[in-house]
């Protein structure tokens, strides 16, 4: 794949799971994928190239999406029984294995949201910093379908995700108020409870969230505010925070005659003794357990 190629993939990937969380991009990928098998003509002898150069590019995105690079490696060695097999058969086999690492992700996902649902209390207010559809879902639900009267504080990221949400809890009918991230201090002393998601979660017990979260996190943490942070267990990477490739990116800011330049990272990376609770779908962990549970996670499974 050219460098032109993979720096556009490496965009994708990096804007849309800003815009829907890691578990919500990797299934939008995976169902890409399925999508681009029938669009592919190619040669019997060319097909195992043409389907690993593809995941040679998705596994080395910046930043990695770890379920994503986790499911496409099992694909991979599920696959290559299959390349001998005529071409119908082939796509046929790939689509199948796909469609079951679309379904594993969905089951992960759907057994966090009902853990989620657990945690939240009568007349909580809670503050949120995440796309993670999830997190969001486990709220609606427990308004909606459990009849929990709650309250949201929302800290804006930007305005199309912000919007995005909004949306989602007045169709819910939440009650909710978005604030600027930076002016959770006014309001920290209203919130019961904080959530938040992880893209990534590093074996040296770093967490890559949006950006944002650090600050956040630290003065729910400051506070004693209970911060819960959301990973399905398709998150963890042996690999440490260094390796996750945050994208750095230099914006011109040029709308006055004083134009300058703004660095920014992509992502956060905060450390994980910030989180009280670490929500999987093997359970609910307080702090004192986080550090058992991962290191008895399958080590062959989650190897970045």
């Amino acid at each position: 794949m050219k460098d032109k190629d993979i720096a556009i993939l490496n965009r994708l990937m990096r804007e849309h799971e800003a815009v829907f969380g890691a578990s919500r991009v990797t299934m939008i990928a995976l169902r890409a994928f399925m999508a681009s098998l029938d669009e592919l003509n190619c040669p019997q002898d060319q097909l195992r190239y043409q389907c690993l150069e593809l995941t040679q590019a998705i596994k080395q995105t910046h930043p990695k999406v770890i379920p994503l690079i986790h499911l496409i490696e099992e694909f991979e060695a599920e696959m290559e029984p299959l390349f001998s097999s005529d071409t119908a058969e082939v796509k046929a086999g790939a689509v199948e294995i796909l469609q079951a690492k679309h379904d594993k992700l969905q089951a992960k996902s759907g057994k966090i949201i009902e853990l989620g649902l657990t945690v939240i209390d009568q007349g909580d207010t809670i503050a949120v910093h995440t796309v993670n559809i999830n997190v969001i879902n486990i709220i609606t639900l427990a308004h909606q379908v459990m009849e929990k009267q709650l309250n949201v504080i929302l800290l804006q990221q930007d305005q199309a995700h912000t919007k995005r949400i909004i949306s989602r809890l007045r169709m819910a009918n939440v009650s909710h108020q978005a604030v600027p991230e930076y002016a959770l201090n006014h309001f920290i002393g209203k919130a019961d409870k904080m959530f938040c998601a992880a893209l990534t979660i590093t074996a040296d017990e770093q967490v890559v969230a949006p950006i944002g979260t650090a600050n956040i996190t630290s003065l729910c943490h400051f506070h004693h505010i209970p911060v819960y942070l959301f990973a399905n267990t398709l998150k963890f990477a042996h690999g440490h925070a260094q390796d996750q490739h945050i994208h750095l990116e230099t914006i011109t800011q040029a709308k006055d005659a004083e134009a300058y330049e703004l660095t920014t990272y992509s992502h956060d990376v905060m450390d994980l003794n910030l989180v009280d609770f670490l929500v999987t779908e093997d359970g609910i962990f307080p702090k004192d357990q986080i550090k058992g549970y991962m290191d008895g996670l399958p080590k062959g499974q989650h190897s970045h």
